[in-house]
Formats: structure tokens, C-alpha cells, sequence
């Protein structure tokens, strides 16, 4: 009997995208484009970077979509996974949380165990940020970076380095400042009381201070940092301050990975 693997993947429940080695998005599943609203010229050749996706919780396990084609909240349970036989290609598997049919209760959920979403507090904290940029004109920004590590020991882990850049941002950013996610590399700043010329001044001192720590585990890493940044303007909502950033942050990494084509 033979199985047709293709049309398996096509009819999964799950939300399925492919990304190759640097991350460039090769193939997506129906269900994927169903789930997030978006149209396939928008998701595949493009790279993983500039989906309106973004981690709401510590461990990177629930995304949330941030896309004017939907309405309230849109999440998933995320997971990803190298392809032992396709070198450095790895699957993302997301599926949709659904809220139950029966629409129970908060004390009937509690009852029964089951896992209520839980709106990050990233989210809520830009929320604020925004509303008060739009009440007082306070200047608020919003900061993304991607690292791109090209090689390692192979002693040195990718928890370590993932704690590294975790622990320097935090020592870094002052007290009203918040680490908004981490994702494959990507990590989001919200930074209230920040205007542009303040962000020049930010990136290098993380790129600075990265460089310098990368340096105390080892001086044979290899790695880029990659920003992008949005500045709160008029009108603007949160989401229109991601899409900034995501894009100027897209862009970059693009133009980077231009430079890095042979010949």
C-alpha cells in the first residue's frame, strides 16, 4: 500500500511552514494559510522573520498573531523541529487555540484543569504604552533583534547562549523597560520614555556588550546582530508598531543575507 506523504501533510489539522537553513520560508500547508488569514505569496519565499507571529509566553510555546486580517486574539501551541535528512531545515507545527464550544465558566475551567489562555503581559504592557503615548504624546519605542549565530564550539550550548543574550539585555535595559519574547533568535523590546535618537545609542551598546560577553565563552563564535525598530506615531496602534518593526527588522535581514550570498 502506498501512502501519499504530500497530500497527508496538505490535510493535517496542524499548521505546518518549512523554513531552510537561513530560515527562508519553502512550504506551508493549507491549514496554515486558513488558520492565520494570510495568502501564500505572503508566506512562502519569504523568511520566518516576517510572519505576524510573535512568542507570548517565557518558553516561546504560544504565539500569538498580530494581523489586521483578524479579529481578538488569535493563538496557537507552537513547537519546532530540525529534518534529520534535509540539512538545516526545520518545521514549525502551530495549532490554533480554540475557545470551547460550551463556552464554560472560569470556576468550570478551574474545576476541570484545563489550561485557560492567558493574555501575555508584554502585550498588555505595550497596550498601556500606547495609550499613554496617545494621552500625553510620550515617545515610546519598539525594538526587535535577531541574532544569526554561523558557528560555535561545539561545547558551548544553545541554552548558554540563549541565557547569555537573555542576561545581557536584562542587565542592559533600565527598570521600566520590558524583554518582550523570545523565538528563534528574535527578541522584542518595549521601551516607554524612548525616542529615536535614544536607540541609536541602545543597539550599540548591545552589540557592544553581546560581542564582548559571546567573547568570554568563546572567541570562536560567530554571530550577527540584526535590528529594527518602530517609534510610536500618531495614531499608531500595537499593532501597527510590530508591523514597523517586523519590517524594518525583515528588511535588514535581508540586505544581510544578500551580503552573504557567494560571489
Amino acid at each position: 500500500m502506498s501512502i501519499d506523504f504530500n497530500e497527508l501533510l496538505e490535510k493535517s489539522p496542524l499548521s505546518i511552514v518549512v523554513c531552510d537553513a537561513k530560515q527562508r520560508i519553502v512550504w506551508c500547508n493549507e491549514q496554515f494559510l486558513t488558520d492565520t488569514g494570510l495568502l501564500e505569496e505572503q508566506v512562502t519565499g519569504h523568511l520566518y522573520a516576517s510572519l505576524p507571529l510573535d512568542a507570548i509566553d517565557k518558553d516561546a510555546q504560544i504565539v500569538q498573531l498580530f494581523s489586521e486580517n483578524t479579529h481578538g486574539d488569535v493563538r496557537f501551541q507552537y513547537w519546532h523541529t530540525p529534518l534529520s535528512q534535509n540539512n538545516g531545515m526545520r518545521a514549525h507545527y502551530f495549532t490554533r487555540e480554540r475557545q470551547s464550544a460550551d463556552k464554560m465558566s472560569l470556576a468550570t475551567a478551574r474545576f476541570s484543569g484545563k489550561r485557560l489562555p492567558k493574555r501575555a503581559n508584554w502585550v498588555e504592557f505595550l497596550d498601556y504604552e500606547v495609550s499613554r503615548s496617545r494621552r500625553y504624546d510620550n515617545p515610546l519605542s519598539v525594538l526587535k533583534l535577531h541574532l544569526i549565530f554561523y558557528s560555535k564550539p561545539d561545547s558551548v550550548t544553545d541554552e548558554t547562549l540563549a541565557q547569555t543574550v537573555n542576561d545581557t539585555l536584562t542587565d542592559q535595559l533600565r527598570w521600566a523597560d520590558m524583554i518582550g519574547h523570545t523565538d528563534q533568535g528574535s527578541y522584542l523590546l518595549v521601551l516607554p520614555e524612548t525616542p529615536e535618537p535614544a536607540l541609536d545609542a541602545l543597539q550599540e551598546k548591545i552589540s557592544t556588550t553581546l560581542k564582548k560577553q559571546m567573547g568570554f565563552i568563546s572567541e570562536s563564535i560567530d554571530f550577527q546582530i540584526v535590528f529594527g525598530y518602530a517609534c510610536w506615531q500618531k495614531h499608531d496602534d500595537s499593532q501597527k508598531l510590530l508591523q514597523r518593526a517586523r519590517e524594518q527588522l525583515v528588511r535588514n535581514l535581508e540586505l544581510l543575507l544578500d551580503d552573504k550570498k557567494p560571489g
